[in-house]
């Protein structure tokens, strides 16, 4: 018998080192419950949402989708987060992600509740309404889609865009849905009806951002460099529009049935020159924000109701003076120009530290309005805006937690509890069981770095040539040295095995060997002198090209080296004499390493390709082809043949270079991975990308078995090729207004379920009536034939009708229509001829009315046309009609109920919080006084609620 090697399967840890996402569309402040408490805010990022206290600079919460917990949904769901959206009960939290999905969080208990599968291509915005009973979001699949939160079901799809939808708004005061799009378009929809009824048209460039203001006033931001103001003039006339609009020269009538009326007003130049990223508007209508693709970020200022009529009223009294100065003829009566700097006034600009990509703004005081600016440097910028005295004042910034560039370089300490990352600006220690940083060293740009022996020194090499220490007890620099020529990289270094020196290689087409050594140091304070670690040039090696990667073998026999040139030489370590040259790739090496056993050299290139070596003769064992883009970083697990590799196809792959075979590919980074470390008991990988998140890798217990790994593999690449279509419906005509479903895995499990349960059922039917024709021929019992197999299975008494509910009960709101729709018809007879029996029973009232509903409008034409279904569509009227009066009855009863005992508890508070108060108010009184008082307001309080 062949044993089979087993592995062990590795599984994602934790994700740490990123504040905001670089491709997040927006943040959303959590609606404030107190005034009191501070205001917290959500952060898309990667996959994951974040939600950060202002006040104490601290991550409060992490939503991340718990249902992908199986691998094979990590590898179709784990998408990266653009657009979030806080209901404004501040209850819940909608998060849109590049794929299409919608996923709907609670934000007390932390948990994802249902998902929402309607959208072909990434989600661009999201919004709720005001009663945060309705979703509305907006893709680049040019559709907007109404979600009931309620149902967990979608409404409708809007159709009307022809290009991706930048941004949707839902007026506060009426049922009207504002949508802009790249298409140039501003479209209007009533959403009672479903119907865009006014399309704006006059932009000339693509419409990137909307805004509302008071519900009166649509601010629109193209990619020219002018915001455009329109006034939405209700039908219903208002005795502040003539305060807030100009007059019109055409009086409005009701007789087109149009909810509202736009007007243009007019446009400010904004000083950018950059397109619009972005518009908000504060809760309060009291500030305008408007910033682009740059570091600054444009504000106005919105006039309250009582500051136009003040304003109206100067510009009326100046009018007068003049007239009665004689600077205008008598004759004419006094006129007053209304012009939109009577709404808005430019504030100030805010320069931010980095690339504006989101933000968001509330009012702290009357006066003061908070800024929270998300940038590419990933870190939340914070300014306090006073709107009278146009002052800004610069807030301390939520950055400890994170690095401003990418992570070029990462390394484990000797007793892997502590990891060292480098960026373009600093050197940051992590404590990896926290994942808190508990040293940030500011460097020139690193590139590599490593612990040296005992772990309080870092050694860095930079982009500028010189190498550096960095000590972790005084969080600094303590020693600079120019180890290769000025500005040429230092591209990588390496550590001998027996610890004592190191060596380094760059662009100076050099490599370096160094000598670690005590030297002694001054104290600054004491002036005495203390030993500590330095190291010193013992010589140098001229390579020909700039070397790329470097390593020395546990042996401390050779040294390799990958060079520019596409070659990979080997090195004698004591005379410098070339061994081996590896070629065989086509373009340069950038990563290699050696096995424990100095046997095995794997080495990974851009041209996508692992090669592994023999180390002996310089012989190719095999060449894979490993990523879909160049290969960043390989490395044995130690004391094993077994190695991870990088690349910038944003995956981690598990080999084994034994065998040759490709084990297990961990998704995860949201960028291309720029390194990668592995602990020296090879139970933790760290991975560092160009999202700037650091991800921490875990070896499990659990053992992975290749073949059901291929098997996920496969089924993993089948769900994502999938083509999510949408459903034709037969005799539709309505082109403005589709289902919000889409054909996804999820639902034709669902419908293939039913269909299972519905054969099961009719096989059952069949053996019951074959029973009794049975029983009547032969004129006595004849025993019951045995049930299904599944019956059997699931317990005694477990009828076929029962298995076809529970069949229907699985199926999730969001994908029960989609469901529906995918069964043949003669199975849709059948199950309307089992919601009739459900109904007489009355199981699971509210989904086979919902789903008898769905069935008989979708196949009306069919279902009216023959007199066979006429007897099965009136039962089911009946049987509805009868099911939802008997809801409502009983909704309606427990709803008085609730109301009397609410009336009776509020008057027993009513009555002890009075005579709480009363004797409070009447203890400096005398004793019979109080309790005078006492009793007659008691009895009072009683009467008066007793009449009420």
């Amino acid at each position: 018998m062949v044993l089979t090697k087993q592995y062990d399967r590795h599984a994602p840890e934790k994700v740490f080192g990123i504040i905001g996402s670089g491709n997040a569309s927006n943040v959303a402040l959590l609606p404030a419950g107190n005034k009191s408490t501070s205001r917290r805010i959500f952060v898309p990022a990667c996959e994951n949402v974040l939600l950060w206290d202002l006040k104490t600079h601290t991550q409060v919460k992490t939503f991340v989708d718990e249902t992908a917990s199986s691998s094979t949904l990590k590898k179709k769901i784990r998408e990266e987060a653009i657009v979030v959206a806080a209901s404004p009960n501040g209850k819940h939290l909608a998060v849109g992600y590049q794929n299409g999905i919608i996923k709907l969080f609670t934000v007390t208990q932390n948990d994802n509740t249902v998902n929402f599968h309607g959208h072909k291509s990434s989600i661009t915005t999201l919004t709720f309404t005001h009663d945060s009973a309705t979703l509305i979001s907006g893709s680049k699949d040019t559709d907007i889609i109404a979600w009931d939160l309620i149902t967990e079901a979608g409404l409708y799809r809007l159709r009307g865009h022809k290009a991706p939808v930048t941004k949707v708004l839902m007026m506060k005061n009426q049922s009207i849905l504002i949508s802009s799009s790249r298409d140039m378009t501003i479209k209007f929809w009533d959403m009672s009806i479903q119907h865009c009824f006014h399309t704006i048209v006059t932009h000339r460039t693509e419409v990137w951002s909307i805004a509302l203001a008071y519900d009166r006033y649509l601010i629109t931001g193209c990619s020219d460099n002018e915001l455009r103001f329109f006034a939405l003039r209700s039908t219903i006339a208002d005795e502040d529009d003539a305060l807030m609009f100009p007059p019109l020269t055409d009086e409005i009538t009701n007789e087109d049935q149009v909810p509202i009326h736009v007007q243009s007003l007019g446009s400010i130049v904004r000083k950018s020159k950059q397109r619009v990223s972005n518009l908000h508007v504060d809760q309060d209508d009291r500030v305008l924000a408007c910033h682009g693709v740059e570091y600054f970020g444009e504000f106005f200022r919105i006039s309250t109701i009582d500051e136009i009529r003040t304003r109206l009223r100067k510009r009326l009294s100046k009018a007068r003076k003049r007239k009665e100065n004689g600077d205008e003829k008598n004759d004419e009566a006094i006129k007053i120009d209304w012009d939109l700097s009577l709404v808005f006034t430019s504030l100030c600009e805010i320069k931010f530290d980095g690339k504006v990509r989101a933000f968001d703004m509330f009012m702290e005081t009357q006066m003061t309005c908070k800024i929270v600016a998300l940038t590419l440097s990933n870190k939340l910028d914070l300014h306090l805006l006073n709107i009278q005295d146009k002052t800004v004042e610069q807030l301390p910034s939520i950055e400890k937690s994170a690095h401003r560039t990418e992570v070029r370089c990462l390394a484990f300490s000797s007793d892997d509890m502590l990891i060292a990352s480098g960026s373009g600006e600093s050197l940051k220690i992590w404590n990896r069981n926290s994942c808190e940083s508990i040293r940030t060293i500011p460097c020139t740009y690193a590139l590599c770095c490593m612990f040296l022996p005992g772990d309080h020194l870092v050694l860095i090499g930079c982009k500028n040539g010189s190498l550096q220490i960095a000590s972790l007890d005084s969080a600094s620099i303590v020693e600079t040295v120019q180890g290769h020529e000025e500005n040429q990289s230092v591209w990588t270094m390496c550590m001998t095995p027996d610890k004592q020196s190191f060596l380094t290689g760059g662009s100076d087409k050099k490599i370096q060997f160094w000598n670690l050594e005590l030297k002694d140091e001054r104290e600054s304070q004491s002036k005495k002198t203390r030993k500590r670690l330095s190291f010193e040039h013992k010589r140098s090696f001229d390579v020909g090209e700039d070397v790329l990667a470097l390593k020395i073998s546990p042996n401390n026999r050779y040294f390799v080296a990958a060079l520019m040139d596409t070659t990979v030489k080997v090195f004698f370590m004591d005379s410098c004499q070339m061994f081996l040259s590896l070629y065989g790739h086509s373009q340069p090496v950038l990563c290699l390493d050696i096995s424990f056993d100095s046997r095995l050299v794997i080495t990974g290139s851009s041209d996508r390709n692992i090669k592994i070596w023999g180390l002996d003769f310089g012989d190719c064992h095999r060449s894979l082809f490993a990523h879909d883009d160049t290969i960043t970083a390989v490395q044995f697990v130690p004391k094993t043949h077994l190695f991870f590799s990088t690349g910038k196809d944003n995956k981690l792959k598990y080999w084994d270079a034994d065998k040759f075979l490709h084990v297990q590919t961990l998704d995860g980074h949201c960028g291309e991975i720029r390194c990668m470390s592995i602990t020296n008991n090879g139970m933790h990988i760290a991975t560092a990308a160009h999202d700037r998140s650091i991800r921490l890798w875990e070896r499990t217990e659990e053992p992975l078995i290749l073949d059901e790994e291929k098997e996920q593999e496969r089924e993993a690449q089948f769900e994502n090729e999938m083509e999510n279509d949408e459903f034709i419906l037969p005799g539709e005509t309505n082109k403005e207004i589709g289902l919000a479903a889409l054909k996804t895995i999820e639902s034709l499990k669902g419908a293939e379920s039913v269909i299972e349960a519905l054969d099961i059922w009719r096989e059952e039917k069949l053996k019951l009536a074959e029973h009794d024709a049975t029983e009547k021929a032969l004129g006595k019992e004849v025993p019951l034939p045995p049930p299904h197999i599944m019956l059997q299975a699931l317990g005694n008494g477990y009828t076929a009708e029962r298995f076809v509910l529970e069949s229907l009960r699985k199926i999730s709101a969001s994908d029960l229509e989609a469901a529906l729709l995918l069964l043949p018809f003669d199975y849709v007879q059948k199950l309307l001829t089992l919601l009739v029996y459900y109904l007489d029973r009355f199981q699971s009232p509210e989904l086979c009315v919902k789903c008898a509903v769905f069935l008989i409008k979708i196949h009306h034409g069919v279902l009216t046309s023959s007199h066979q279904y006429l007897s099965i569509v009136e039962q089911l009227r009946t049987r509805c009609m009868e099911t939802v009066e008997t809801l409502r009855n009983n909704v309606g009863f427990n709803y008085a109920g609730l109301k009397l005992i609410r009336r009776q508890i509020e008057e027993q508070n009513d009555v002890i919080l009075f005579a709480d108060a009363t004797q409070k108010l009447s203890s400096a009184e005398g004793k019979k006084r109080k309790k005078n008082k006492g009793s007659a307001a008691i009895l009072t309080i009683k009467g008066t609620s007793a009449l009420a």
